[in-house]
Formats: C-alpha cells, sequence, structure tokens
C-alpha cells in the first residue's frame, strides 16, 4: 500500500527514548514561556547534575534503590534544560544586548543581512550591529535593526553592504491607520529597533562576504520565479506556481487563498509536510524495484534524503518544509540505516526534540503543533481506517488510500482548528481527494518546466500544461468553496472541550489497538460530555439575552466597550459600530469579536496586560483588521 509503506506501523516493538526525553524539555519550555523564570531558578539543577553524576559510584545494591530517583531526576534536568534553552533564546536576556550600550548619537557599523526590499517611498532591510561606539569606546553588540533608506539609495545598499550611521535608534510602532502588526512582526525576528537613512546619512564601509549557500538559495528563487512569469504568464496561476513550489506567497491572489482555507486545504499552498509525504511516498514506490540487502538499503537512503533535502532547499528551506524534512529524515534514517522500522513514534520525538533545541519558540506555533498532529495522526489511524474496508480494483484501492490518509489527518487536527479557528469545511475530503493529486502532479510539472528551461520550445509546451493544471485546480476549489454549507462558522469549542475531544481520540485508539473496553466507554462518555458541553453553549445565549454597551458619537458613530467577556455563540446578525475599545483586560478573542461586532477600528486601552495585548496585535494582523494600542502609539481622541 502506497501510504503505509511510507510509514512504519504503531504496532511495532521497540525502544523509544526520546519520547522519555521530549515530555519533561517540552515541558519545561511551556514553563519558562508562561512564568518567565529568573536565572538563578535554573541553579536547581545544579544539585541534581550531582546526583547523576555520583549515582555510578553507589553499590549495584544502593544504585537499585534508587533507579526511580535517577529517573526523576533525569526528568528534572530535562525540565530545567528545556527552561534554560528557552530563557537562553530570547536575546533581550543576552548580556550583550544592544539597548544598554547605546545612546542617540552613537556612530553604529550596520551590516545588510539579506536582500533590501524595494518600497514605494524607501527601501527596507535587515541589518547587524556589528560595532558601536559609546562613550568613547567600540563595543561589539547582539542584536538586529531594520533599516530604512531613502528610494535612491536601492543602487548603493545591497545584500553585505555595511554602513556607518549616526541616525538615532527608534522603537518600532505600529502606525495608527495600518492594520499590519509590524511590531510584532519584527518582535518575533528578533528586531525591536528601527532606524532612517537618508541620501546623505551614511559612509559607506564596504562589502561584506555573504553567504554562499543563502545567496544561491535566493538566485534559485528568483529563477524559479522568473520562469514562471516567463512561461505561465503574470497573472495568477504564476504567483500559485511560485507558491506551490517555493513557498513564495506575494504573487497569491487573496480570494482564491480564502477559497483554499475555507475548504480546508490551504496546507496544499503552504508547503506542508502533505507535499512531502506524497514526494517521500512516491520515492519509496520508485524504489521498490532494488534488490534488498544492506547495500541497496543504504542506496535507498542516500536517494530518498538526496530527493528530499534537494526539494528543501528548492522551496527556500521554510521552517514547515524543515520539520517535515526533519521527520522523514529521522523515519528514512531508522528504516534503511538502522535497520530499526519498528518506532515512528521515536522518530517524530527525535525530530521535534532537535527541532525545539535549535528553536523552542516553535512550541507555541500553531503550524508546528498541526504539523506533528498530522503525521502522528496518519501513523495512528491511516492503517487502521483502511482496513475498513478492502477494494479488489487497483484504482479503487489507490483511491480509497487517499480517503483514509485524508480521514485520518483529520482527526487529531480537528479539535486544534476548531479551537483555535471555530470553522470546519464541510467538504474537506472532495477538495483534498481533487488537490492533492493535482498539486503533486504540478510540482512535478514544474520542476520539469525548471529542467527544461535551456530547451524553449519544450518548456514553452510543459508551461501550458502546469498553467492549465492550475486553472483546473484553482476552478475546482472555488465550485467546492461555493457548495451548499461548505463552511460552517462560529463553533464553540474551549479549552474543555478541547481536552475532552482529544481524551476521547486517545481512547479511540487505545480501542483500536489494545481493544480495552474502558477506552470505548471512554470514547463514549467524552463525547457525550462534549456534545452536552456544545449544546450548553448554544442555547445558553437564547436564555441570557447579551446587552451591547455602546455609546454614540459625533456624527452618528458608535463605540463599543468591551470590558467582560463575551457569550461563546455569536448572534445571526453582527451589531454595526465604529470603535471597539477593550479595557480592563477582558478574556475575549479577536475572532470572537469579529463574529460579534462589524467595526473598523479596534482601540487597545491602558489596563490590559502585556501578554493579552501582544495575542490581540497578533491576531489582529492575521485577520487584517484595523486597530490602535493605546500603551504603544500613546492617547488616540476620540471626539463625542
Amino acid at each position: 500500500m502506497l501510504f503505509e509503506s511510507s510509514l512504519s506501523s504503531p504496532d511495532t516493538k521497540g525502544s523509544a527514548p526520546f519520547i522519555r526525553l521530549i515530555i519533561p524539555f517540552t515541558a519545561g519550555i511551556l514553563l519558562q514561556y508562561y512564568l518567565d523564570l529568573n536565572v538563578y531558578a535554573f541553579l536547581l539543577v545544579v544539585p541534581l547534575l550531582i546526583f547523576s553524576g555520583l549515582y555510578r559510584q553507589f553499590t549495584a545494591a544502593w544504585r537499585f534503590r534508587l533507579k526511580v530517583w535517577q529517573a526523576l531526576v533525569l526528568w528534572l534536568s530535562l525540565f530545567f534544560v528545556g527552561a534554560l534553552r528557552l530563557y537562553m533564546a530570547d536575546l533581550r536576556h543576552h548580556t550583550a544586548f544592544y539597548p544598554q550600550f547605546y545612546a542617540p548619537g552613537d556612530m553604529m557599523l550596520l551590516e545588510i543581512t539579506g536582500p533590501p526590499q524595494v518600497k514605494t517611498n524607501s527601501i527596507s532591510a535587515v541589518a547587524q550591529l556589528k560595532y558601536i561606539r559609546h562613550n568613547g569606546h567600540i563595543i561589539s553588540p547582539k542584536g538586529k535593526v531594520m533599516v530604512y533608506a531613502d528610494k535612491r539609495l536601492k543602487d548603493s545598499i545591497r545584500w553585505g553592504s555595511l554602513l556607518y550611521s549616526n541616525n538615532t535608534l527608534m522603537p518600532i510602532r505600529n502606525r495608527a491607520e495600518s492594520s499590519f502588526d509590524y511590531q510584532q512582526y519584527c518582535a518575533d525576528r528578533g528586531i525591536y529597533h528601527q532606524v532612517y537613512i537618508p541620501a546623505n546619512g551614511y559612509h559607506p564601509a564596504g562589502i561584506a562576504p555573504v553567504n554562499r549557500i543563502s545567496l544561491f538559495l535566493y538566485r534559485a528563487s528568483g529563477f524559479c520565479i522568473a520562469t514562471f512569469n516567463r512561461y505561465l504568464g503574470s497573472g495568477p496561476e504564476a504567483g500559485m506556481a511560485a507558491a506551490l513550489l517555493i513557498g513564495d506567497r506575494q504573487g497569491l491572489d487573496k480570494d482564491l487563498v480564502r477559497d483554499y482555507s475555507n475548504t480546508g486545504i490551504v496546507h496544499v499552498i503552504a508547503i506542508s509536510g502533505m507535499h512531502l509525504s506524497l514526494l517521500y511516498a512516491s520515492l519509496l514506490l520508485c524504489l521498490s524495484w532494488l534488490p534488498t540487502g544492506r547495500r541497496a538499503d543504504y542506496l535507498k537512503a542516500l536517494l530518498v534524503l538526496l530527493f528530499l533535502w534537494g526539494f528543501t532547499f528548492l522551496t527556500g528551506a521554510s521552517a514547515s518544509v524543515l520539520r517535515a524534512a526533519v521527520m522523514f529524515t529521522a523515519t528514512t534514517l531508522g528504516q534503511f540505516v538502522l535497520a530499526r522500522k519498528s518506532n515512528i513514534f521515536n522518530a517524530l520525538a527525535a525530530s521535534a526534540f532537535i527541532l525545539l533545541a535549535v528553536n523552542p519558540y516553535l512550541i507555541m506555533d500553531t503550524g508546528f503543533q498541526l504539523s506533528y498532529l498530522a503525521v502522528l495522526s496518519i501513523v495512528l489511524f491511516q492503517p487502521k481506517i483502511y482496513n475498513l474496508l478492502h477494494c479488489s480494483r487497483k484504482w479503487l484501492d489507490y483511491l480509497w488510500q487517499m480517503v483514509a490518509l485524508t480521514l485520518a489527518a483529520q482527526l487529531l487536527t480537528t479539535p486544534l482548528c476548531l479551537y483555535y479557528y471555530h470553522q470546519f469545511p464541510t467538504w474537506f475530503l472532495l477538495a483534498n481527494l481533487v488537490a492533492v493529486p493535482l498539486s503533486t502532479v504540478i510540482i512535478y510539472g514544474e520542476i520539469l518546466l525548471l529542467l527544461l528551461t535551456p530547451l524553449p520550445l519544450l518548456a514553452s509546451w510543459i508551461g501550458r500544461c502546469v498553467h492549465l493544471l492550475i486553472w483546473f485546480m484553482d476552478l475546482l476549489v472555488k465550485w467546492i468553496g461555493a457548495l451548499p454549507l461548505a463552511l460552517i462558522t462560529n463553533i464553540p469549542c474551549n479549552k474543555a472541550m478541547l481536552v475532552l475531544l482529544y481524551l476521547a481520540l486517545a481512547a479511540l485508539a487505545l480501542y483500536w489497538y489494545h481493544r480495552f473496553r474502558e477506552a470505548r466507554l471512554t470514547v463514549i462518555c467524552c463525547l457525550n460530555f462534549t456534545l452536552v458541553a456544545l449544546l450548553y453553549l448554544q442555547w445558553r445565549p437564547a436564555n441570557k439575552p447579551y446587552h451591547v454597551q455602546h455609546y454614540t458619537l459625533q456624527h452618528g458613530k458608535r463605540l463599543v466597550s468591551i470590558t467582560t467577556a463575551l457569550p461563546d455563540v455569536a448572534p445571526a446578525k453582527k451589531f454595526r459600530t465604529n470603535y471597539i475599545f477593550l479595557s480592563r483586560n477582558p478574556p475575549v478573542d479577536i475572532r470572537q469579536i469579529a463574529a460579534f461586532y462589524d467595526f473598523d477600528t479596534l482601540v487597545i486601552g491602558p489596563g490590559n496586560s502585556k501578554r493579552r495585548i501582544e495575542q490581540w496585535k497578533n491576531d489582529c494582523y492575521v485577520l487584517t483588521l484595523r486597530f490602535i494600542s493605546v500603551p504603544d502609539q500613546g492617547a488616540y481622541v476620540i471626539n463625542f
């Protein structure tokens, strides 16, 4: 079977050490993320390490008695290591963080670390602070800044440029008239200040050497985009081709992105693990003709890894592609090199451990969570769903594999999607059956197009075929998105319901694999409790009407003040207002507010927690809502 062959069965036996390692490591990261422990708290790990060092000096009898304590010490050590890793990843905790060494007027040496982007009136680029001359001392600080320069300098400032400037660093703020959360966007990348450089406000200091691999990837990405624009035209098809192959979404049509999102197949245009999983399974099928043996297995592993990582770098090596590449690298090495295809869970845990060790902030990334849940769900449930029906015809069996894979991937990701987005695409199965095979063929066609670029005639024919396939796929997705009840919105799902749904799924897995009667009862009870909670949340607003507290301003404008929680279910018709004012730290979600109110501007007032303000701002950016943060931008005057 195509997809079963690409993933190890969870029924197999074997050790899984990384599962025992990832749990305390992740718990430590989460604790540090929410509590922001002081560095002195990590001194608690010292006696644990001393105990680990002295453990082997004990006699065999004492080691047996202290075996439980050794495991506890290991868990606590990994717990503190996870917390310490997140603490160290926060640039603001670094002793050389630049704000403490900088004063307005200080001379700085900046290195442009990426390709500058040309905007309407200026150019922008990220710069590394190489040196600061502060109080007569030359200091090598830690940190990056955003550089804005006069547009006339677009030919002078480029990747690798070294610039001397004494222009003042300013904290990055959001513009009141813009809905783009630029401040949060930069903070996520360790950038907290910006500097504007006029045409005569800097001194060039040469060109720094640019990393060859990064430069190669940048040029390869530009070559792909130029090729698609040449052979597919400058329409939406070229933008879709760039998104499918290299993850560049700048040329995508916004309405088309919404159609893909509403049909539950936005992963198709996000270069997600689905792409690499299909390619991985296809590779195993193509290599199945090779003979068995250790040398053949090594050759298979080499070919699979070369293809996977070649495709990863071709797509720009984005975070989502790297996640999938690490997962399948671990699976490939375990299956072909180590001859241990016994435990896919250990491979998943190992890849997660590596990625979180490199960037612990990934634990809060929705894409990271959904990526691992989708793969885990496929491993757990796809074989069981597939075995429910046996098809004699090959084409029907292949279709059933696709259905089983789609249903399996949806099981563990649906609760989290309901919790985050409160909507469900009812035609997700049909959309996946259409888009996934088509997108796979299109990706192969795009790679063939790039390879045939030296032959313009053949490339032109391939380009026409790819253009037609993309047009046809977009047409089908739009049609599916227009079907009745294509998207169910405003589905209530709180944390309690999320836990109940995952308990039900865990019990379902236990029942399928071990036939525990208690597991079947647990599934029924959890689903019943979830249904009761859903009915309660649906009917509660009808029993207790929600009164909108609003004020009338000049020229008939309205302002709604929100200081407490909103009901869990939105009304049938939104309340129209011009302003939403958030104060007193209300426990509300921006998506929930958008479901209740049709508004122009969201005003975040003082008296709200910093963490909640950052979450609101990030959600406003994702939903493209106009907002104003008074704690960040100062007073905002509304005339009554």
